[in-house]
């Protein structure tokens, strides 16, 4: 029973170890281990010394959403209003990767700031160091529609 014991914990500290060495990305060939090369580090807005800025800044920003958003119709029809926040990588060469979907109330909101993301100009990069660096970067896309002028005076009945 010891025996049995004894094998089964070293078998599964076998398993084990390939399986953290295959997490890490190591290779073991010919009985060498060879770690893969160092990717680049994707740092946070505030690990940057310079955070990541859409070109022409926020009023820019807005002026693209403006032009380019398409709000779903039957969002629209139903008077569907939504804020998505998206979270996405701004590489270093300024284009944007890897968008994650942090809230979003209806699918086809989440479908509309995904086209969105794909047909953005490419950002100025963070800088780290004086250098370009890829960073997160985290933006709500707001969904409303325009009011409609309401009368606030007083209706005059007709009699």
């Amino acid at each position: 029973m010891k025996a049995l014991l004894k094998y089964c914990t070293w078998t599964l500290f076998v398993l084990l170890s390939a399986n953290l060495s295959a997490q890490q990305g190591a290779t073991v060939a010919k009985g060498k281990t060879t770690m893969p090369a160092a990717q680049d580090t994707i740092y946070s807005q505030v690990q940057t010394d310079r955070r990541a800025i859409y070109p022409g800044g926020s009023s820019a920003w807005e002026a693209f959403f403006a032009k380019n958003h398409r709000y779903p119709e039957v969002a629209k029809a139903s008077g569907l209003q939504t804020t998505v926040v998206v979270r996405f990588i701004i590489q270093k060469d300024g284009s944007v990767t890897d968008p994650e979907i942090i809230c979003s109330s209806h699918p086809l909101f989440t479908e509309e700031v995904l086209r969105l993301l794909k047909i953005m100009p490419k950002w100025k990069p963070a800088l780290k160091h004086g250098k370009p660096c890829a960073s997160y970067y985290k933006l709500p896309f707001i969904f409303q529609l325009k009011e409609m002028p309401v009368d606030r005076g007083m209706k005059i009945l007709k009699r």
